[in-house]
C-alpha cells in the first residue's frame, strides 16, 4: 500500500501533530510500505539541520505568500497522490482542503485525522468568541456560523475521519457526520524513558531547588497561561520557593512577558521558549507537577508523556482530558482558569507525597491503554483502500 500523509506541520516543527507524523510516518515505512509526507515549512531553503528518513518529505515554504503556498502545496499534493493508493490528511483546512481536492480529482480514498475544532480555535484566537468551548454551540454570528458551516462541510467530504478521543468522535457526529463514518484511534507516546535525558549540561541550565511547576503548548490565549501566571504569585505566599516553567511559543509572549514584569515575577516565572522534542524529557524530570490549563484539547500528547515520566498532572476537564485523566485516581481535574481550584491542587501535591506517588502508580496502569503497536493496526486498518 502507498500512503501519502499530507500534514500542516512536521519537524523541526514542535507540537503532537508534528511528532505524530513523524513517529507514524517512521512506523509504517519498518513495515515496508510506501509512505510520502508532505508539509508546510519554515524556510525557502532546506534546513541543514533537517532529519533524513526512510520516507520521502516535501516541503512547501510558508515564506510564500498566503494562497500561493496553498497552492502550490496543492499541486505538490496532486502529483504525489497519483501514485498512492490513499491520501492521510492531518486536519480540515491547510492539509485537509487540498486533500480533499485532489482526492476528488483523482478518486482517491481520503482520510482525515481531526484533533481539535478549528471553528472554535479560529473565532477564540480572532476574538470573536471568548467562552468556553463547551458554550460554543450558543454562538450565533455571522463569521462563527460561516465556520462552523465550513468545517462541517469539509469533515463530510471524507470516506472516513480518525479521531484520537470519545469526545471528538460525539463533537464530528453532531456536526453531521454518520458515525460509522468516523473511527477511534487512540493516540501513543513515545518511549521517552529511552532516552539520554541525563545530559549534564542540559540539568544545570533547568536545576532548580525549590518546587517546579511546568506547562507545554503554544502561547495562544485559550491555553490558561495568564492563569497560571496570576495564581502564582498568590502561592508564593505558601510556597515561597515555587517556580513555574513554561514551554512553547505563540502570539501571545510579549503579554505574557508583560503580565510577568507587572507582577514582578521576573525571577519565578520563565517563558522558556520553543525547545526540541528530545528535551523536553529534561524539563519533566526536573518538574514536581506538570499542568495544562487549556479550554480545549483533543487528545494532549503532552499529558501521556507526562504521564509516562512520572509527573503528576492537573488538568481541565475539557475536551478529550477526562479520557487520560481520573480525577483522583492519576491526577486532579479542574475547570478552565478556574484558580481557586488550580491553587487547591497544586498545594494539595506538594504536600501530599503519597497522593502524588499514587497517580504515578496509576499512570503506569492507564497508559497500557495506548501502544503504537495497536495505533499502527488501527490506522493501516483505517487507511485500506
Amino acid at each position: 500500500m502507498k500512503i501519502l500523509i499530507a500534514t500542516g506541520i512536521f519537524p523541526p516543527d514542535i507540537g503532537g501533530p508534528a511528532i505524530y507524523v513523524e513517529r507514524l510516518a517512521n512506523k509504517l515505512s519498518q513495515r515496508n510500505l510506501e509512505v510520502a509526507v508532505i508539509t508546510y515549512a519554515g524556510g525557502l531553503n532546506s534546513n541543514p539541520k533537517t532529519k533524513k528518513y526512510d520516507f520521502s518529505v516535501i516541503r512547501v515554504s510558508r515564506r510564500y505568500p498566503k494562497g500561493l503556498r496553498h497552492f502550490l502545496y496543492f499541486l505538490h499534493l496532486l502529483n504525489l497522490a497519483k501514485d498512492s493508493d490513499v491520501i492521510y490528511a492531518q486536519n480540515l483546512t491547510s492539509a485537509g482542503f487540498p486533500s480533499i481536492l485532489a482526492s476528488k480529482i483523482l478518486r482517491k480514498k481520503l482520510v482525515i485525522k481531526v484533533v481539535g475544532n478549528y471553528a472554535w480555535e479560529q473565532s477564540s484566537m480572532r476574538g470573536w468568541f471568548s467562552g468556553r468551548i463547551s458554550e460554543f454551540h450558543k454562538a450565533k454570528t455571522f463569521k462563527i456560523k460561516l465556520l462552523k458551516r465550513m468545517q462541517e462541510a469539509l469533515a463530510k467530504r471524507a470516506n472516513l475521519i480518525v479521531v484520537p478521543c470519545n469526545y471528538l468522535k460525539k463533537s464530528i457526529n453532531s456536526w453531521g457526520v454518520p458515525e460509522n463514518k468516523i473511527q477511534l484511534i487512540y493516540n501513543a507516546p513515545k518511549d521517552l524513558l529511552s532516552l539520554d535525558i541525563f545530559n549534564k549540561d542540559s540539568q544545570e541550565e533547568i536545576k532548580s531547588d525549590g518546587k517546579t511547576i511546568l506547562s507545554i503548548g503554544r502561547l495562544d490565549s485559550w491555553k490558561g497561561f495568564h492563569c497560571l501566571i496570576e495564581i502564582t504569585k498568590d502561592l508564593l505566599q505558601e510556597i515561597p520557593n515555587l517556580k513555574l516553567l513554561i514551554i512553547g511559543e505563540g502570539d501571545e509572549r510579549k503579554n505574557l512577558e508583560f503580565k510577568i514584569k507587572k507582577l514582578g515575577l521576573g525571577d519565578k516565572v520563565k517563558l522558556v521558549g520553543r525547545v526540541s522534542h528530545e528535551e523536553i524529557p529534561l524539563f519533566f524530570k526536573k518538574s514536581d507537577i506538570f499542568i495544562l490549563n487549556s479550554a480545549q484539547e483533543g487528545f494532549a500528547h503532552v499529558i501521556l508523556e507526562s504521564m509516562q515520566l512520572g509527573v503528576p498532572v492537573i488538568t481541565t476537564n475539557e475536551g478529550g482530558n477526562p479520557e487520560l485523566i481520573e480525577d483522583g485516581v492519576n491526577g486532579i481535574l479542574v475547570e478552565y482558569n478556574n484558580k481557586e481550584q488550580l491553587k487547591k491542587a497544586i498545594i494539595k501535591l506538594i504536600n501530599d507525597k503519597n497522593l502524588k506517588q499514587k497517580f504515578i502508580e496509576n499512570s503506569k496502569i492507564k497508559l497500557k491503554k495506548f501502544s503504537w503497536e495497536n495505533l499502527v493496526n488501527e490506522t493501516l486498518k483505517a487507511l485500506k483502500p
